[in-house]
């Protein structure tokens, strides 16, 4: 991925909230992390502690089809830096910031080479890829791909770290345990609410989902760039698969209505929007923002939620569920 996708996810998911738990014992190393439903629990290696740059541990997200993943971030800057550029979207945008790590969770007895191809693009250069555990019907590969390009374009003492961290392959994947990954336990959860949409008129949550097969509940906030974003896509998925009688819901957690509308009105949305349920996080936990959960027409969540702005991933997973029933 681009250091920028990387950067919006980092934003996303760090400063809204986190899929992972970072372990808190003050016996256990620093950065020390816990992410079930990737299946994976990574201690650093004594290399990636102490940095002069920031060593990110980002959160796990779910794919759709028995394959989650998780990743690290290098930083080339203070922490300071790094908070200030949520408020600065031009900063931010050229930020020195790269995807160090990524470790991926397959279920389903596929294979990565598979996986790389049919569902996430070729992003993967296969050389850098290796198998690092196996648990069940799962198997964990890690992807750590040096990016000279970015380290020459690094000052001291970023250059020199960068370089020695992303060749730290070894020592990386010896620093994961693996194990089968963690449903959610939201899947096959019953979902009802009554909330209302811009306009002030009650609707309820049966008759919503009563009119897809599969309903994308996208839960979203005007003050979340990564949200905004992905609106205009969101809009042309909703109109392909209407095709298959399915649909998006937006679910609005704002108190900005009048935002909410000019966004809605300047991106052309068209599938319903509405305002979040008070009790919203009884009913879809969040862990950040975006985060997208798949539910039946009977109202029963069928997957883990989409959490960060995955506009790729969403169509398929809705295909894949479409596939399964």
């Amino acid at each position: 991925m681009k250091k920028l996708l990387a950067l919006l996810l980092t934003l996303s998911l760090v400063l809204c909230g986190l899929s992972f738990a970072v372990a808190d014992d003050p016996d256990e190393i620093p950065g020390t992390a816990e992410m079930p439903s990737a299946g994976l629990r990574f201690v650093p290696p004594e290399e990636f502690r102490n940095t002069n740059g920031i060593v990110i541990t980002e959160g796990s997200a779910s794919l759709g089809w028995k394959v989650s993943y998780a990743y690290w971030l290098y930083c080339a800057m203070t922490e300071d830096e790094l908070n200030a550029l949520y408020y600065d979207a031009e900063a931010a945008a050229n930020a020195p910031i790269i995807d160090l790590f990524y470790v991926f969770s397959v279920g389903n007895g596929m294979d990565f080479e598979t996986l790389n191809e049919t569902k996430l693009g070729s992003f993967c250069d296969m050389q850098y890829v290796r198998e690092i555990g196996q648990e069940g019907d799962y198997t964990f590969y890690l992807y750590m791909a040096p990016d000279p390009a970015f380290a020459s374009g690094l000052g001291e003492p970023y250059a020199e770290e960068y370089a020695k961290l992303s060749g730290l392959a070894d020592q990386v994947a010896a620093a994961f345990t693996c194990y089968a990954p963690v449903s959610s336990s939201l899947v096959g959860t019953k979902v009802e609410f009554t909330a209302k949409d811009l306009d002030g008129n009650e609707i309820s949550s049966a008759d919503l989902f009563a009119q897809n097969e599969i309903t994308m509940v996208n839960i979203w906030a005007t003050w979340c760039g990564p949200c905004i974003r992905e609106l205009p896509e969101l809009q042309k998925i909703h109109l392909r698969i209407q095709e298959n009688g399915c649909g998006i819901v937006g679910l609005l957690d704002d108190e900005d209505l009048e935002s909410a509308r000019q966004l809605i009105s300047e991106n052309g949305v068209t599938y319903p929007v509405i305002v979040a349920p008070d009790n919203l996080y009884d009913v879809f936990p969040l862990e950040a923002y975006p985060s997208s959960f798949f539910v039946s027409r009977d109202g029963v969540i069928i997957a883990d939620p989409i959490v960060g702005a995955y506009v790729d991933d969403y169509e398929t997973a809705i295909n894949l569920f479409l596939q399964n029933q």
